[in-house]
């Protein structure tokens, strides 16, 4: 039995579903918000310089709303904070679990632009595979997902979307990934990521990048590959502790044989002569006697995913990104039993969620990614991203979320970016993260652009606490607090009792919105 290394090696840094372990990203590991008690100066070359201020910069009282919008969506904003005012919780919570019903036309459209999206696998490997092409193929896909996670309205989706892309990690790491990653997400994890999960992890089986990627594509009888059905075990289904065996592994790989890729067509294709279809039983489960082999595989996915360990496991994972690094106990055995009773549903899972106290508890807890904290940022400063596909307006994207450690798509190991805190914290993200809002704020993304005269229009004939609390309201839905008053009056020189006239407004303007949005706050949610 032949068993061929997994196309990626897990990296030295990894952090688990557990948490971190080992050495973490970048810089020096700190403990929990303690280097925002430092004075930190930024390269912000737009800004001349910024020191960024201490914990407790900006303040509110606790609001649902907002606490809702900033689990749920990429950023919480005064238009939809007045949506769910409008329509109620319910409501809101419900257009979101169905995106069908948003208008997404805008999105829709804008996303079209981008040529390589729309492709099949086929068309992709005729018109992308030479020259470099595909990984600029696959930076459309990264562009479009920001695009997507920014503008979108069915916020909730796209959160859910990036999710699952974690969950059933699949790299875009060489030509054959970066084109199938494409296909994955369009027609694989997209159309259900707010659906059953007994229907994803099947689809995710059938899906030729992770067909290829885990090399199940290669496995046949007499000559196993394991390193799908491990992971399937490990990581998409029972969990690590989930009780399976190494036989279970054995087993379950010999009944994924022959599932492999069409390379004329770049789809799935059942080959029978390469299938083992000898009697086996995994955990309990027997093959049937009876129907075609290839759905044998069909049915031990779908049972897979209404197990017990399953619900378990996977409820923790989706508790861990929406709620807290370390999930309440009672919340995610109220999940678990929602997943089990809705027969793997993800929407009475994410309802039961937000509905347990544990939910509220954790306002302010849960530590942004970089890439959230990249949309976040975008989200509140209402910015647009235009669908290029100008090789160096790509690459200039690419390579600021490549340098805050988080390129979509771009984990190497089969088990997607870490979900804790302890992954990111590190002064050298910190940095990373100040200059890249300096950069966002100075305007130095050619494919994002923003407009503060809506805002500034508010601003004229205003005291200085009045011009941080109207600036700090419009982006984070927050006042600031006396703290941010003295560190945003000591680099623009003004007091409590100024009024600026315009042209001290339109200097000090970018100044604010870099303090608020780099400082510590921000980057919790």
């Amino acid at each position: 039995m032949e068993t061929v290394e997994r196309r990626a090696p897990e990296p030295a840094a990894e952090a688990t579903d557990e948490g971190p372990a080992g050495e973490q990203p970048v810089g020096e590991t700190l403990d929990r918000r303690s280097l925002f008690r430092w004075p930190v100066t930024a390269a912000m070359a737009a800004m001349g310089g910024v020191v960024l201020a201490a914990c407790d910069f900006t303040s509110a009282t606790f609001d649902r709303r907002v606490h809702l919008l900033k689990r749920l969506t990429y950023g919480a904003t005064p238009a939809s904070r007045d949506r769910i005012t409008a329509i109620g919780e319910t409501a809101w919570l419900n257009e979101q679990l169905a995106p069908q019903t948003l208008d997404l036309t805008a999105i829709t459209a804008k996303v079209a632009a981008l040529p390589a999206l729309s492709q099949t696998a086929a068309q992709l490997f005729a018109n992308y595979s030479a020259g470099g092409a595909a990984r600029f193929a696959a930076a459309e896909l990264q562009l479009a997902s920001a695009i997507r996670a920014v503008e979108s309205p069915a916020q909730l989706h796209e959160r859910m979307v990036e999710f699952w892309s974690d969950h059933f990690n699949v790299p875009a790491q060489d030509t054959a990934l970066y084109l199938l990653k494409i296909v994955e997400d369009r027609d694989s994890i997209r159309p259900h990521a707010l659906g059953k999960f007994k229907d994803l992890v099947v689809q995710s089986a059938l899906s030729p990048a992770m067909l290829y990627y885990l090399d199940n594509y290669r496995s046949s009888v007499g000559a196993i590959n394991e390193n799908y059905g491990r992971e399937l075990l490990e990581l998409h289904t029972l969990g690590v502790t989930g009780g399976y065996t190494e036989t279970d592994v054995v087993n379950t790989a010999r009944l994924l044989t022959g599932w492999t890729i069409n390379t004329t067509t770049w789809k799935f294709e059942f080959a029978q002569a390469k299938h083992d279809a000898s009697p086996l039983t995994i955990m309990g489960w027997t093959r049937p006697t009876t129907g075609h082999p290839w759905l044998h595989g069909v049915v031990f996915l779908q049972w897979l995913a209404v197990q017990p360990q399953t619900a378990q496991f996977v409820c923790t994972k989706i508790a861990r990104r929406f709620v807290s690094d370390s999930p309440d106990a009672g919340m995610v055995t109220a999940m678990t039993n929602a997943w089990l009773a809705n027969d793997s549903a993800i929407g009475p899972v994410i309802r039961t969620m937000v509905a347990h106290p544990a939910f509220d508890a954790s306002t302010g807890a849960k530590f942004r990614r970089p890439l959230d904290y990249f949309q976040f940022v975008l989200r509140s400063l209402g910015a647009s991203v235009a669908p290029t596909t100008n090789q160096t307006q790509l690459a200039r994207i690419g390579g600021a979320l490549d340098g805050l450690g988080q390129l979509p798509f771009n984990w190497p190991a089969p088990n997607g970016y870490p979900d804790v805190e302890g992954a990111w914290l590190n002064t050298g993200a910190m940095l990373a993260r100040w200059n890249l809002v300096g950069d966002i704020v100075g305007r130095g993304f050619q494919p994002i652009t923003y407009s503060t005269t809506t805002l500034r229009a508010t601003l004229t004939g205003r005291t200085a606490p009045q011009i941080y609390d109207l600036v700090a309201q419009h982006l984070v839905l927050e006042n600031v607090t006396s703290t941010g008053r003295g560190f945003l009056n000591s680099q623009l020189g003004w007091t409590d009792t100024l009024q600026p006239t315009g042209p001290q407004i339109d200097a000090a303007l970018p100044t604010i919105l870099v303090a608020v949005l780099g400082a510590a706050d921000a980057q919790y949610r």
